[in-house]
Order: C-alpha cells, then sequence, then structure tokens
C-alpha cells in the first residue's frame, strides 16, 4: 500500500468460503491436476462437461466463456482451461493446456498483480506453440483502432455499448465487470496498445495486444464476433 508492503488483515472463513478459506501447495495441486488427466475422481464425459461453455436458458452464448469452475479457451490453437483467484494478500493462478498435458500452477504473496502472463510464460518455456510471438504485421489496424477506443473508455468508466455484444453488453452492467474496470483504472492511464498476435476460435476472431499503463505492461486479448462487435476484453 503506497509503495511498501503490509501484512494483510485476517479474512474470516466464514466471508470468504471456498474463495479464501481454502490453505494448499503447489505439490497438492499438482497431485490434484494429474487426477484431473484420469478417471479416479471425475470420468472423462464428467470433464468434459466441466470445460464446456454453459449458456443461458435461451440458448445464447455468456460474455465469457465458463463452464463449471474454469474458463475455458483457445490459446494458440491449444484448448486452455483456466481459472485464477486472490484474496488481500495472495494470488493464484492455474492454467491447463489439454492438448500438450501440460499445467502451471502459480502461488502467490500479493494480493494486486496479474498473474496470468507469468502462467502464459512459463508455458511457453516448455511448449514452444505456446510462447508468445513478437513483431507480427497488424491484419486489421480498422479492428485495432476500434478496440484501443472500446478500451480506453472502458478505462474511464463510460463504455460505448453499441461496440459491444449483447452478451458484453449485459456483463459491463454487473457489478463484477464494473470492479474489474475499476481495478484495471486504477493502474492508471493508457500510454501505449500495440498488436502482437491474433487467431479464430470457432466463429470469433481473438487479438492480442501488449498494453501499457503507468503501473506497468499487460497482455490484453479482445474476441470480435464476425459482425465485428466486441465480445470480452481481457487480461490473460
Amino acid at each position: 500500500m503506497k509503495g511498501r508492503y503490509e501484512n494483510r488483515p485476517v479474512l474470516a472463513p466464514f466471508i470468504a468460503f471456498s474463495a479464501g478459506a481454502l490453505v494448499s501447495t503447489v505439490e497438492d495441486l499438482a497431485k490434484w491436476d494429474a487426477a484431473l488427466y484420469a478417471d479416479h475422481i471425475l470420468t472423462k464425459a464428467n470433464r468434459e462437461q466441466m470445460w464446456t461453455p454453459v449458456r443461458a436458458n435461451d440458448g445464447t452464448v455468456a460474455a465469457l466463456d465458463y463452464g463449471f469452475g474454469w474458463f475455458v479457451e483457445r490459446y494458440h490453437g491449444s484448448r486452455l482451461v483456466q481459472h485464477t483467484g486472490g484474496t488481500p494478500g495472495f494470488s493464484s493462478a492455474i492454467y491447463r493446456f489439454l492438448d500438450e498435458e501440460l499445467t502451471v500452477i502459480i502461488l502467490a504473496n500479493h494480493g494486486d498483480r496479474v498473474i496470468d502472463h507469468p502462467a502464459i510464460e512459463v508455458a511457453g518455456m516448455y511448449a514452444r506453440s505456446l510462447r508468445r510471438p513478437s513483431g507480427r504485421r497488424d491484419p486489421d489496424p480498422a479492428m485495432s483502432a476500434t478496440i484501443k477506443r472500446a478500451f480506453v473508455n472502458l478505462l474511464k468508466g463510460a463504455p460505448e455499448p453499441e461496440a459491444f455484444t449483447p452478451a458484453m453488453r449485459a456483463f459491463l452492467r454487473t457489478t463484477t465487470s464494473k470492479a474489474w474496470w475499476e481495478w484495471y483504472a486504477a493502474q492508471g492511464h493508457l500510454q501505449s496498445m500495440n498488436y502482437f498476435d491474433s487467431e479464430t476460435a470457432g466463429d470469433y476472431r481473438v487479438l492480442r495486444y501488449e498494453v501499457e499503463l503507468d503501473a506497468g505492461t499487460y497482455w490484453v486479448p479482445a474476441k470480435v464476433a464476425p459482425d465485428g462487435k466486441i465480445a470480452p476484453i481481457y487480461w490473460w
């Protein structure tokens, strides 16, 4: 706080429940990860159901692809399921690249850092296909300009609804989304936003950017629908 570290306050279990009342180690989580490659705890059908994005009751897709407790996406063509979390003083991440059978687990004694980025960096050390590329030409500068404008307006707390898909518009009205972007805005003003990577994920395009804010550098992907509307903009 204010440029110095301090001990976190007590977070009572009856407040946090499973979101913060679990104590584990990387070694124990590695055992859990290994169990998810076999049928001892969950069957293959159970796992596939867990890693399938849910839909609303009317069949529409959500703003974020989320299964049963896992974010579900693709990264460089590989199936990726992941989740991060944190409480005051602590952050954690588990990234499972299913096709490579590669998992990265990070536990940190810091409550205000995006640790998705080192998870991706570590994965790239072990699988060349997962390394972040650099020096690629932007295939769609006009779309990148639209995404940049949408990003800046989100930082200002004044999103342009017409730039987003219906599902994303609904998500932007939630408390969760507002908290995300308030945290992002606290990292300072946008200094630069440069394209470095893209791929196709189903009917969507995913364009990734290196974003520099006052507080540091972040990697920000944006998913774009076939009609050019922006689905989520996130930071992993």
